[in-house]
């Protein structure tokens, strides 16, 4: 144990300290903010005035209805032109958007919108509000039906679901639940495609190198690929926590900073909207207030040490067990080029595995899930999608299944590095011959 101790720390140590770790571990967090706060900024930073001209060639709009509902804010001003503009006139004119509005049109699910300067997303939602107010408006009163009255007939429905066998825990969420696992799954997912990718490269440069040929010569080749697999894991841990951390500061940073400038909802209705516009985006704000607590009642349903926990265990059971396979790959070619016959096989199941969750919004209950979260070459992916919704109570811990799929994942990790280790053995020290199938199980069987 000594020497795979040693070995670990060896890959751990080479590995942080390189520059294109540091770089990755620093630009990663500062790539994202910039990616999610510049898309955020671009899409509702929007300091231009917009005139915005609706071509009315039946007459549609009068000029009651147009004060009532058409009204301006300080970056929309409309217009209504009273009969049809040409593309060519409206290049010309001063205006920013034109509407051509028809009889048809108020019975659309869509409206074409024509700009000389595309505009942001606030901008957009804003015309397409006006719009949808007075084409139901307009509705109505064709109808004869009093607006009032409408809008007590209205009645907006929000299933909230109950497991029968614990009623007394209420009403759970499924699809967040189910969005949770999903999440977590890709996060495994994809930490096994990379990390393992660096495992099967490392062996091949070593093996290329010669280097391991000194290796092998002070410690057994099952230490030598034990001790990479685990020291690319703490690397990798070591890296996701770090991006985590630096995540979280410079996001708590930007919105301290930056953020009451154009993400803050009093700041936004300040400036874009008219005060009765105002006024209707107020009151359904305060009228959000009750699903708002039940968001919050919700939250505080999840199971989150069961969750983390959960996550952990099978965050390093599935990348050990595929870690070992990679290594084996690593061990048995000389170029990537040679390994791709080999990675389809190993990397089916993980592919399984990861369209199974996906499917799993559909149909939760799935018969396919449940084995899928059992086997140990999928569990580490499906189990979170099962994980996600006991821990927000859709249904109850299932200790015998998760107990199950634990011991054979472990069980898989045992396995793969037995096998692992009979193919690494051997082919660390072969070059130049290009291995087949028939190859790795003679490797396999040779005592």
């Amino acid at each position: 144990m000594n020497k795979v101790w040693l070995i670990i720390q060896r890959e751990y140590l080479t590995r942080v300290k390189k520059k294109s770790f540091i770089i990755m571990t620093i630009l990663g967090p500062l790539l994202f903010v910039a990616f999610i706060g510049g898309a955020f900024y671009l899409s509702i930073k929007d300091s231009k005035e917009y005139d915005v001209i609706l071509t009315d060639s039946e007459g549609m709009f009068g000029k009651t209805l147009f004060e009532d509902d058409f009204t301006d804010s300080k970056q929309i001003h409309y217009h209504v032109f009273p009969a049809a503009m040409s593309d060519i006139a409206f290049k010309e004119s001063d205006y920013d958007l034109k509407i051509d509005i028809t009889p048809e049109l108020i019975y659309a699910r869509s409206v074409n919108m024509y700009y000389k300067e595309q505009p942001g997303v606030l901008i957009t939602e804003q015309v397409a509000d006006m719009l949808e107010r007075n084409f139901e408006r307009m509705k109505l009163e064709r109808e004869n039906i009093d607006q009032e009255m409408y809008e007590s007939l209205t009645t907006p429905i929000r299933i909230v679901k109950f497991d029968i066998d614990n009623v007394d825990k209420g009403g759970v969420d499924t699809e967040l639940g189910a969005g949770i696992g999903f999440a977590m799954a890709i996060m495994i997912f994809l930490f096994i495609v990379l990390y393992g990718s660096q495992i099967m490269r490392g062996v091949m440069e070593e093996k290329t190198s010669r280097i391991v040929e000194v290796l092998v010569s002070s410690v057994k080749p099952f230490q030598l690929m034990l001790g990479k697999i685990i020291g690319v894991a703490m690397v990798g841990l070591t890296q996701f926590l770090l991006w985590v951390i630096l995540s979280s500061v410079l996001m708590t940073v930007a919105q301290l900073v930056i953020g009451d400038a154009f993400v803050d909802p009093g700041v936004v209705l300040e400036q874009q909207m008219s005060s009765d516009v105002k006024n209707e985006m107020i009151g359904a704000i305060q009228e959000q207030g009750d699903s708002i607590n039940a968001f919050w009642g919700i939250i505080h349903q999840i199971n989150f040490p069961f969750i983390i926990g959960m996550f952990i265990f099978f965050f390093l059971g599935g990348y050990l067990l595929y870690g070992a396979l990679f290594a084996a790959i690593g061990s048995s070619v000389d170029s990537e080029t040679d390994s791709q016959q080999f990675m389809m096989p190993m990397m089916t199941p993980l592919m399984f595995g990861y369209i199974i969750s996906a499917l799993a919004f559909s149909n939760p209950s799935s018969s396919v899930l449940y084995w899928c979260s059992i086997i140990p070459f999928t569990s580490p992916v499906v189990m979170m999608i099962r994980v996600g919704m006991m821990g927000m109570g859709y249904e109850a811990i299932d200790w015998l299944s998760i107990g199950i799929s634990m011991i054979l994942l472990i069980a898989g990790f045992i396995f793969t590095t037995w096998l692992a280790g009979r193919i690494y053995r051997i082919g660390i020290l072969m070059y130049g011959k290009k291995v087949s199938y028939k190859e790795l199980w003679k490797w396999i069987r040779y005592y």
